[in-house]
């Protein structure tokens, strides 16, 4: 392999800042010149009063289910720790977001998507179950616990804004080689203010991979692991060809 295998390629990264340290300096590494144009951003709840109590009674549940690195952030400003509560996590990125809360995970699936979770809470009949998620949140997960019998408390832990782009931002975008999408959050923004024009649209899993086709979008490639790494590996898979 070549020591600059995205050498002269150009790479949008549309996770805010804070989130795209780890991937902007890997494909950096690679040679890619990366540009950092976050479509979303997150804010806090209007109202935190019905998560905080539910924090403040961790006790009662037995497992406190993670969806995103965004949910620990959230849960971790309004809570001294985390209890005795069984943690499940969607994946290895929001596994290593709870173990900075000094949380080792219980269960983390092996593909990583939110409904293969279920399937490893199981005995779920009876089970107090908190999910702490984004407002705007598939409500599939917690309609899947609640068919398998938990009591399901589903949260919103944190706001997904849009956040503004002048046209010129929008212009290089379009004109980069490859456009990463990490949510579908992201995909519905894109879509809503033209599309990626002629960049390859690249997501980091499965879903976002749907919810981007479901508002129009062409996905060029979806990364099999939803990971940074998963992206990565991805990319050089696809420009190594050419």
């Amino acid at each position: 392999m070549a020591e600059r295998p995205l050498e002269g390629r150009r790479i949008v990264v549309t996770r805010p800042p804070s989130q795209s340290d780890v991937l902007a300096g890997e494909l950096g590494r690679l040679g890619a010149t990366t540009l950092v144009v976050p479509l979303v951003g997150i804010e806090p709840p209007e109202d935190k009063t019905v998560l905080v109590a539910a924090l403040a009674d961790l006790d009662r549940y037995d497992w406190l289910v993670f969806t995103s690195a965004n949910g620990v952030a959230a849960v971790g400003k309004l809570a001294a720790n985390l209890g005795d509560a069984k943690v499940a996590v969607v994946g290895p990125g929001t596994a290593a977001a709870v173990r900075t809360l000094g949380v080792e995970p219980s269960f983390v699936p092996e593909r990583f998507a939110a409904e293969d979770i279920v399937a490893g809470l199981e005995p779920l009949g009876g089970a107090r179950i908190l999910l702490p998620q984004a407002d705007i949140a598939d409500p599939g997960l917690a309609e899947e616990l609640r068919k398998r019998g938990a009591v399901v408390d589903a949260i919103p832990a944190y706001r997904t804004v849009e956040v503004a782009r002048t046209a010129s931002e929008l212009a290089e975008l379009r004109a980069a080689d490859a456009v990463v999408l990490a949510s579908g959050s992201a995909a519905r923004s894109l879509a809503s203010r033209g599309g990626a024009g002629g960049a390859l649209v690249v997501c980091i899993g499965p879903k976002t991979a749907d919810a981007a086709r479901d508002v129009g979008l062409p996905v060029g490639l979806v990364a099999p692991e939803a990971t940074s790494e998963g992206i990565i590996q991805t990319l050089m898979a696809h420009f190594q060809e050419f």
